[in-house]
């Protein structure tokens, strides 16, 4: 299925990148078939029988492989205030502003929103992150790659000049009684305009109580992010994951159907006679301990002799299961280097999975291919980070909704964090050494382990901790020093 882009769309973009955007819009409709369904392939109908046709799904559990990997543990998304002068209590306004992040995030569901979002930028090959900004609220969400089409400017493809949401609300034969709602954001100056509206197929907008034009968002900038998986310099749509992974899936899915058409057809012995009267075939049984009445087909006897009788089975042998099994585990293999998902059912790396370390070394590929991805989420998170603090100063109303702070200079940290064990024990009795060799201070240690679960301590905790520790071991010694002497010592 191949989705058709309405004439009207077309017109919403002008430049060089928008024509190439929109000839490949139609294809990523196809691309999100493929993984739900599997890659397409043909069989052989010639035969006397019904073919099975069983896609194999892997470029699924590859791309939901992926995403788990890259945002299963959501990125940390810090705010700090480097000027801000410390307090006993810290840094109340970095609180205050990570606060009020914290709760914009958890309010829209932003972990599993992530996760989703990911998936479709890898299937689709780009994805936008947008937030609605309204009196009351913060709204963040992805948007797939069929659902908006973008311009950027014409000699910087980072800046972002205009970009069009848009999906059917009703669909119909007749393009007259389609809807489609379509919301476009634009830059003039240093205004954010905002245009929106609901037409039907050809275009003509439809009366619609939320119609907006040239409305002014109170913005400074488009509230969308692009982001784009993997790609060259330039590249304004990204790359599918898809793309590169359905003609394996195809070839993958055709051998596992024939496999199963081998096995259907040749899991039964064939059993041939020859000379056996066919009227007495009609009263064979085949089951276990049947006894079958053999005939002798006089017609078939030479010379006025009996005639001579055979009975037999021809044994399916298989032989081709080898080179099967080496076809298919070559075909899955390939897939999982693609994307660097390594295959944890292969002998070979059973044995690797026997620690934390061994276990990173065998995701190592994984690893280096999500920190490439990085590249791109990570400035997309920044700029999510500065979009909500800033739509604080636009609307006012929002810092009683999710926690009230000042404005400040401050740096947004995106810290991504993978779902890998650590060898933990190990790398403690390693830092407890160290500080017992006097190479490493406690606060230093009670900052990484210190706290519940040893999830680390701020260096605040720390040194209240470290007071606590001086105090204890001066309680201890007041005390020995204060026990009285043996009797009949002076």
């Amino acid at each position: 299925m191949i989705i058709l882009i309405p004439d009207f769309i077309y017109s919403e973009l002008v430049g060089p990148y928008g024509p190439d955007v929109l000839q490949r819009l139609g294809k990523i409709e196809d691309y999100y078939s493929i993984y739900n369904n599997g890659a397409r392939f043909e069989v052989d109908t010639g035969g006397d029988y019904v073919p099975a046709k069983l896609p194999s799904k892997q470029i699924k559990k590859l791309v939901r492989r992926e995403a788990q990997f890259l945002f299963g543990k959501s990125p940390e998304i810090k705010v700090i205030c480097p000027d801000e002068v410390e307090t006993k209590d810290g840094r109340p306004n970095e609180s205050n502003m990570q606060t009020y992040l914290n709760k914009a995030f958890k309010s829209n569901l932003w972990r599993d929103k992530l996760i989703k979002g990911a998936r479709d930028c890898l299937i689709g090959g780009r994805v936008a992150l947008k937030v609605n900004v309204t009196e009351d609220k913060l709204s963040i969400m992805f948007v797939p790659a069929d659902g908006f089409v973008y311009e950027t400017a014409l000699d910087d493809v980072d800046t972002l000049e205009r970009i069009v949401f848009f999906y059917t609300m009703q669909d119909d034969a007749d393009r007259s009684r389609q809807r489609i709602w379509v919301q476009k954001y634009r830059m003039e100056g240093p205004k954010c305009l905002l245009d929106e509206r609901i037409t039907d197929g050809y275009g003509e907008t439809i009366e619609w109580d939320g119609t907006k034009q040239d409305y002014d968002t109170g913005l400074d900038r488009i509230p969308a992010y692009v982001i784009l998986n993997d790609g060259l310099s330039g590249d304004t749509e990204g790359v599918s994951e898809i793309r590169d992974l359905m003609c394996d899936d195809a070839w993958y899915g055709r051998l596992k159907s024939g496999n199963i058409d081998s096995l259907r057809k040749g899991m039964n012995q064939i059993t041939y006679m020859s000379g056996v009267d066919p009227s007495c075939m009609k009263s064979f049984r085949c089951a276990p301990g049947a006894l079958w009445d053999l005939k002798g087909d006089l017609a078939q006897a030479s010379d006025g002799g009996a005639p001579n009788v055979q009975v037999g089975t021809i044994s399916n042998t298989f032989s081709y299961a080898s080179a099967f099994a080496d076809t298919e585990s070559t075909i899955k293999q390939d897939m999982h280097d693609l994307v660097g998902v390594p295959d944890l059912n292969q002998e070979s790396t059973r044995n690797v999975i026997t620690s934390g370390k061994g276990l990173k070394t065998l995701y190592w590929p994984l690893i280096c291919r999500c920190e490439e991805k990085m590249n791109a989420w990570g400035p997309a998170l920044e700029w999510l980070a500065e979009m909500l603090l800033y739509a604080a100063d636009v609307q006012p109303n929002l810092k009683n909704v999710y926690g009230a702070f000042e404005a400040d200079k401050h740096v947004i940290m995106i810290d991504n964090q993978y779902p890998l064990p650590e060898d933990e024990d190990e790398e403690k009795q390693l830092d407890l050494s160290e500080v017992s060799n006097k190479t490493r201070s406690i606060k230093s240690y009670l900052t990484k382990w210190g706290g519940p679960n040893s999830k680390g301590m701020t260096p605040e905790e720390a040194d209240a901790e470290i007071q606590q520790i001086a105090k204890e071991q001066q309680m201890m010694q007041d005390s020995f020093s204060a026990e009285p002497s043996p009797a009949g010592d002076e």
